[in-house]
């Protein structure tokens, strides 16, 4: 698992960085410090049923100074104006590199991809609970419940997934063609008795 699983624009699913800045004070360190704790408090539900490694992948913000790997995955804004909203693009490393730009046009390098590589319901409820556990101690009631409320939903999700149930009110549906497939319930075959293949009845939201 990884700390860096998130970057910081996944954050604005529940705020803008200004709010967010006065969440963590302007410690960015705090943050990832709750990142790390989210990602273990769910680790400890998903790793009966899943391998945690291929859930908590790394991501490398894009640093002209860096060099990647092959295999490497990497987000880059390609947004250069700091007051529009970010442009968040993914790409695979085909071959390792040091400076090269990513882009279709560095295609012996860079592989684009087409979506977040990551699960994006695992990602959201990783940013939920990472808020919840900076949420100022002077923060109105209001706020703290509502990131209460947050954080109790992405943990019933996750003893939902544990137990192998059919998991409901999602946030929102990643691409279907990656991820982790979650088998619930087995209809009874047509003709009496159970088919162990029947999968009529099986949840394949991820």
């Amino acid at each position: 698992m990884h700390s860096n699983f998130l970057h910081r624009y996944d954050y604005r699913r529940r705020l803008n960085e200004a709010d967010l800045l006065d969440f963590i004070a302007g410690d960015w360190g705090k943050l990832a410090e709750a990142q790390k704790s989210a990602i273990e408090e769910m680790g400890e539900y998903m790793a009966a049923r899943s391998s945690l490694p291929k859930i908590f992948i790394r991501l490398f913000a894009y640093d002209f100074a860096q060099t990647f790997a092959a295999g490497d995955l990497v987000w880059v804004n390609m947004s250069p104006d700091t007051h529009l909203p970010p442009e968040v693009k993914y790409y695979r490393v085909i071959k390792a590199n040091q400076g090269i730009t990513p882009s279709s046009d560095n295609s012996a390098y860079w592989q684009p991809l087409t979506t977040d590589p990551r699960s994006t319901i695992v990602r959201d409820f990783v940013v939920d609970i990472a808020l919840y556990r900076v949420v100022p101690a002077n923060s109105p009631v209001e706020i703290a419940s509502q990131f209460r409320q947050f954080y109790d939903d992405a943990i019933a999700w996750c003893k939902v997934y544990m137990k192998n149930e059919r998991p409901t009110q999602l946030p929102q549906e990643p691409p279907g063609d990656r991820g982790i497939l979650i088998a619930g319930g087995k209809d009874k075959a047509k003709y009496g008795g159970s088919s162990n293949n029947d999968r009529r009845n099986s949840y394949q939201g991820w």
